[in-house]
């Protein structure tokens, strides 16, 4: 696979990673970035300009993709809190009912 070809299937993977990624579907998002980051890792040092806007624009896209990850992992964890929160209380509940 050439550069350009390397380029525009590194990209084609940031759109999916950005299409999961607003799904949600984290598992799927970091499927496709193990997929991408080989790719990414074998580009040249010297590109065209044209596939330089390219790269620019994944990473630009990982670095928003990483903030949005970082926010999903927050909320995720809290309500996972929560819920571990809310179990023990059920669990509590449901012993001093017994009594």
């Amino acid at each position: 696979m050439n550069q350009l070809e390397l380029i525009a299937k590194a990209w084609a993977l940031t759109e999916a990673i950005e299409s999961a990624a607003a799904e949600n579907d984290w598992p799927r998002a970091a499927e496709l970035t193990n997929a991408r980051s080989p790719l990414l890792m074998s580009l040249q040092a010297d590109q065209s300009d044209e596939s330089m806007v390219t790269i620019r624009r994944i990473q630009a896209s990982i670095a928003t993709i990483m903030n949005v990850a970082t926010s999903a992992e927050t909320a995720l964890m809290r309500n996972h809190r929560q819920a571990l929160t809310q179990a023990n209380a059920a669990g509590r509940y449901q012993q001093a009912a017994q009594f």
